[in-house]
């Protein structure tokens, strides 16, 4: 199954100091024995970071070399597209590919994952009507759209999504590419009308999309939503965030936190 499966991440590092970098690289090294595995490819597109600072981060995570294709995407984009990604997804070549941004981190045991991740390859094997599996366990109170809805048949583990598919630790069929292709993306460029995960699944028909229902090994620090690569965080913001955070204040925090994101979601 594994000789069937490529793995792709993509990095976006705007600066080697600022606290992203961290949660990055902490993410990266919880990925060690993933890597291990034997995979048809391993590859890692930094997509245009700054001074090469993708790389730069893979290379002192001690990482680099469980890598077989390390490449820099110098071809610009919207920060909204998903067009690394999809850069990352296209450079892969298996029946099936594994992707995970390069913020989730693994945790648990190392049984707990490999159950998971053989469990999602064995249906994408034997139903061919899935084309992706979103390996992250979304509340539905937190997530919504992305969060689980209507029960799989063929699993306790997976359901349906409520309404769209979420790619930020995903399995997916090699197919899924061509639905809303990368050149399509580009195409669009500013006037894209969503994400891609969203153009390639909506409420109409869920059927094709799996998420889990349980909690998972892939996960994702708190601090990671609000420092996106492509959200504007003052140093101001980010001070008030952690001095809320370690007054004990965790609801102002997170509301604090949600208005930022409100404010980088509709610029």
């Amino acid at each position: 199954m594994w000789k069937k499966t490529s793995f792709s991440t993509c990095s976006y590092i705007k600066s080697s100091r600022d606290y992203r970098t961290l949660i990055v690289c902490l993410a990266i090294q919880s990925w060690a024995e993933l890597l291990e595995l034997p995979f048809a490819e391993k590859i890692f597109l930094d997509d245009s970071s700054p001074d090469l600072n993708g790389i730069k981060l893979l290379e002192s995570s001690n990482q680099m070399n469980r890598f077989d294709c390390v490449r820099y995407n110098t071809r610009s984009h919207p920060p909204h597209s998903n067009f690394g990604i999809l850069i990352s997804l296209n450079l892969c070549k298996s029946d099936y590919i594994l992707h995970l941004d390069d913020d989730i981190q693994i945790v648990g045991t190392h049984q707990d994952w490999i159950n998971i991740l053989e469990h999602g390859i064995t249906i994408l094997n034997e139903d061919k009507n899935i084309l992706g599996i979103n390996l992250m366990h979304v509340d539905r109170s937190a997530g919504g759209q992305w969060g689980p809805g209507k029960d799989y048949f063929a699993s306790d583990v997976f359901s349906h999504p409520t309404q769209y598919f979420g790619n930020s630790a995903c399995l997916i069929r090699k197919e899924l590419l061509e639905i809303v292709s990368l050149e399509e993306i580009f195409n669009w460029g500013k006037k894209q009308p969503a994400n891609w995960e969203e153009l390639i699944s909506n409420s109409d028909n869920t059927s094709s999309f799996l998420v889990a229902k349980v909690g998972t090994p892939f996960t994702v620090d708190n601090d990671a939503w609000l420092f996106k690569s492509t959200f504007r965080v003052s140093t101001w913001e980010t001070y008030k965030y952690f001095l809320l955070k370690k007054l004990g204040l965790s609801t102002l925090a997170s509301q604090f936190s949600k208005n930022i994101k409100e404010r980088e979601y509709n610029s």
